[in-house]
């Protein structure tokens, strides 16, 4: 049987669709091979799914630590998961494991996990040749999955770094051109605000793809993000929805980089914006996220780059745990 020693912690990420468990090390480096997978039509409550993998671990007792990362806000005593049936009890955990957890949101470990792992750009859309999150700033950290993640990391001239988790996906879009403004109001007719999120989204690409449609009297061909992300090359009107999307994310991107000043760059992740890179990377996109404004011209400069994370949520967990000590 395995032992587990003072050091070692349970990380685990609780999202919309599944939940995942690993161990890390001291070093706040992800073990791997421990890494284990719960669905969520199989799988009843997040203490049954520790208690089976920690099982599984053949560890005789919990780790001393933990950190979890959750799709939803982390605060009060019962913690829900956005759009999911899963909730977490600090008591209930605190009771289970012998300690408190730390609890986070998702994109928050996000950018604990870019930080840890020193990232640098899979693609550069702008300015980001030499790009580094080594060096001291401030960034903002986007991601477009099956929702919209937003945090901000900074670093100062001595080192120190800091997360700020936000909840900005849920703020309202904000429109910069007329036709993005027209869009969103046929996409969420009498909605005021359009929530962010549900536009920059897996889900907000089929609404747009099914409000085109719409307009053009055709009966839409494909039903889920990744069919019109597939097709986008090859099916005009799935290649405008996603088009569109990427308008809409650029916009609202701008004027997040403004928000938290995130003049030192902005991180794109996610699968989504993973499948809409070559849309991304337009040139038409880098009007849009600089705008006409105040600061168009210094929006123009910031770096904007790409980057792709294995299990970042699991190792952004892990390096939130070690940073805290």
């Amino acid at each position: 049987m395995e032992q587990a020693d003072a050091a070692t912690a349970l990380v685990g990420h609780v999202g919309r669709k599944r939940i995942r468990f690993a161990l890390a090390d001291a070093d706040g480096r992800l073990r791997r091979d421990t890494l284990r997978t719960f669905a969520a039509d199989t799988t009843v409550s997040i203490s049954g799914a520790i208690m089976d993998f920690l099982r599984d671990a053949r560890l005789p007792a919990p780790p001393a630590r933990s950190a979890f990362a959750v799709a939803g806000l982390p605060r009060g005593e019962t913690v829900s998961i956005t759009r999911g049936r899963w909730y977490l009890s600090r008591s209930g955990l605190r009771g289970m494991l012998g300690h408190a957890p730390l609890i986070l949101n998702d994109f928050e470990a996000e950018a604990w996990a870019l930080h840890g792992a020193d990232v640098r750009a899979d693609e550069s859309f702008a300015g980001g040749a030499d790009f580094s999150l080594r060096r001291a700033g401030t960034y903002c950290v986007l991601g477009m999955t099956s929702g919209l993640g937003v945090s901000v990391l900074s670093r100062d001239e001595a080192g120190a770094v800091h997360v700020l988790a936000t909840e900005a996906g849920h703020g309202g879009f904000v429109a910069t051109t007329d036709e993005l403004a027209r869009l969103a109001a046929e996409m969420f007719p009498g909605r005021y605000p359009v929530v962010a999120e549900d536009l920059l989204s897996a889900p907000g690409l089929v609404i747009v793809y099914q409000a085109l449609a719409r307009r053009r009297g055709v009966p839409p061909r494909w039903t889920s993000a990744e069919e019109i992300t597939r097709a986008m090359a090859s099916d005009p009107l799935a290649g405008e929805a996603c088009t569109w999307l990427c308008r809409a994310f650029w916009s609202y991107a701008g004027q997040l980089a403004i928000i938290y000043g995130a003049w030192d760059g902005v991180i794109v992740t996610g699968g989504v914006a993973a499948a809409l890179r070559p849309i991304l990377r337009l040139a038409e996109m880098a009007g849009l996220f600089a705008g006409r404004g105040k600061y168009a011209r210094l929006l123009g400069g910031v770096p904007r780059v790409f980057t792709a994370l294995d299990d970042g949520e699991l190792s952004g967990a892990a390096e939130a745990l070690r940073h805290r000590g």
